[in-house]
């Protein structure tokens, strides 16, 4: 009977002077593939994977194995790619691609899920589960086992400083900070094609959102506003390298800029203060109008979340949002600032937020967290002075309307 390596080679189809064929792991000598991969994360100390299982014994069937294989590996890539065996395999072409074109398909499919997840820890409000995520997003695109630690932080900070220059390190320069009144956006026309009418209109209207801005929140306005004026610190350096690197490869310009991708997320939670300024530990969260209880509002519209989740696994996400401090676990809103133009030095964001329900004054804390770079969380705060509103009259149209369904 034929050994495994050889009946494996005839099926597919080589032999000892094939060279034209794709080269195997355990069918032709010294290729790397997965029980390469596999063996040097048994080196590193990370397989089997921590805490997954004992590692006397560990049993897992076969695509669960090659997907954590996957997983560790990419999580390991730091140390994997620069291996001495690896280096030399490259351009001898002794690499499995069976496995290693798979680790980049891989690779796709974790970041669609993990971006799925990410929208799931919004929709549950839960601002751990969205941090964790956005930190394993980070993780598996740099190839990192911990987006905190120091040793990481510190090798990427060196890194892209030796690849952009000390401007390059990623990093969002927040000013014009601002929560209140939703203001109109100014007029975007250049300067130079303004008629002096069009500039003294301008400034009227400058005029008027300045007015806008003064006048308090109230708990029956429809909406509040959180703006903010981002610019990216590492946008000259990062448009200067992707142009090299578009010339050293004779692609166009236009074409290569076109293919860049920036994703920064922000988070914003809610706390009501107490006269003395301290966060009040017992605030129901309610704003809106609505429920403060989201778990129950998602139920009463059944959620198609409910039915991808256990009973074990809702009750678990309820009670984070039980007993006091509730709202620093608590999500008000999730907001993705994506950047497709390696140029753009800044922009605007602005984003609308539910007033509070009763009057007071109340701390939002917004927290802008990258999902490319391992980089340094950026945070600020603002405090806001609710007053209470005035219900709003119904006008004819819909007292008449009213009317007729009573009658």
């Amino acid at each position: 009977c034929a050994s495994f390596p050889v009946a494996l080679a005839s099926a597919a189809g080589k032999d000892a002077q094939d060279v034209t064929k794709v080269m195997l792991e355990g069918v032709d000598d010294d290729v790397l593939g997965m029980q390469w991969v596999k063996k040097n994360l048994t080196a590193l100390g990370v397989w089997p994977p921590p805490k997954y299982t004992t590692k006397t014994n560990i049993n897992m069937d076969a695509p669960t194995e090659r997907n954590l294989i996957m997983t560790m590996g990419r999580l390991n890539a730091r140390a994997l790619n620069s291996h001495p065996e690896l280096l030399q395999a490259g351009p001898t072409g002794k690499i499995d691609p069976t496995y290693f074109q798979s680790t980049m398909e891989y690779r796709q499919r974790v970041g669609q899920q993990l971006d799925n997840v990410l929208r799931f820890a919004c929709t549950l409000r839960s601002f751990q589960l969205a941090c964790a995520v956005l930190d394993a997003i980070v993780m598996f695109k740099i190839g990192c086992m911990d987006a905190h630690s120091e040793t990481e932080l510190k090798w990427f900070q060196n890194f892209m400083e030796e690849k952009y220059g000390k401007e390059g390190t990623p990093k969002l320069i927040l000013e014009d900070t601002y929560l209140g009144v939703p203001t109109e956006e100014p007029s975007k026309d250049k300067e130079e094609n303004k008629t002096e009418a069009e500039k003294k209109e301008e400034e009227k209207n400058k005029l008027v959102q300045l007015i806008a801005q003064s006048r308090q929140v109230t708990t029956t306005d429809d909406k509040m506003s959180l703006e903010m004026q981002i610019t990216r610190q590492h946008a000259e350096a990062f448009t200067k390298e992707k142009l090299a690197l578009c010339q050293r490869q004779g692609i166009p310009p236009q074409i290569g800029m076109q293919a860049y991708r920036e994703s920064w997320f922000i988070i914003v939670r809610a706390y009501k203060l107490n006269e003395d300024g301290s966060r009040m530990s017992n605030w129901d969260g309610a704003m809106g109008g609505s429920n403060p209880n989201h778990f129950e509002v998602l139920k009463g519209n059944k959620h198609a979340i409910f039915d991808m989740l256990t009973e074990d696994t809702i009750a678990s996400f309820e009670k984070e949002f039980v007993g006091s401090d509730v709202s620093d676990r608590k999500v008000i809103v999730g907001w993705p600032f994506v950047i497709s133009n390696v140029a753009q030095k800044s922009g605007k964001v602005k984003i609308h937020l539910p007033p509070p329900d009763v009057p007071g004054k109340y701390e939002f804390s917004v927290t802008i967290k990258s999902q490319e770079f391992l980089c340094g969380v950026e945070e600020f705060k603002l405090v806001v002075d609710i007053a209470q509103g005035v219900k709003k009259k119904k006008d004819e149209g819909e007292e008449d309307k009213e009317s007729k369904k009573d009658k």
